[in-house]
């Protein structure tokens, strides 16, 4: 009996003994990463009746820290991809316009249909520099953004 006390406690030196929890540590997010932020359905309908609701809508969908993420020399927009062609009424606007974000400007368009906005094109500019943030709709806008999607896509200019 004394032998096989010895011996567990022997594998347990030699094993090292750990006492197991079932505790998960989750990291904390960092204050200089931006989150993503998707939009309820209700919240997406009342963007896209107005101007106004269209600007509030992506100011939060794109705070500023994700708009530096993503706008990085690489990541600027390939003119040999097509932008957004807008028709009929168009609806134009600036986000975070008054705040200082680093850019000459941060500015969407939206083609309408029925006096609701159906698809727009947010874009950042910066002196000759433009990147094409994304190109969105009302359903499109319940999925998070990408801040910092693969700069070598072909719809980037890449590493020049």
């Amino acid at each position: 009996m004394h032998c096989l006390i010895s011996l567990i406690l022997l594998s347990c030196l030699l094993g090292g003994c750990r006492q197991h929890t079932s505790q998960t540590i989750t990291p904390k997010a960092s204050p200089t990463l931006p989150v993503a932020s998707a939009v309820s359905p209700a919240e997406a309908k009342v963007g896209f009746d107005s101007p106004q609701g269209l600007t509030k809508l992506l100011e939060r969908r794109w705070p500023i820290a994700a708009i530096k993420e993503y706008c990085i020399s690489e990541r600027r927009h390939n003119n040999a991809y097509q932008n957004l062609v807008a028709y009929g009424v168009v609806w134009r606007g600036e986000i975070h316009q008054g705040v200082a974000t680093g850019f000459d400007r941060i500015a969407w368009y939206a083609t309408t249909r029925n006096g609701r906005a159906e698809q727009y094109s947010l874009g950042a500019y910066r002196e000759k520099d433009f990147w094409l943030l994304e190109i969105g709709w009302e359903e499109g806008v319940q999925k998070s953004p990408d801040f910092s999607p693969d700069p070598t896509r072909p719809e980037f200019v890449g590493q020049k």
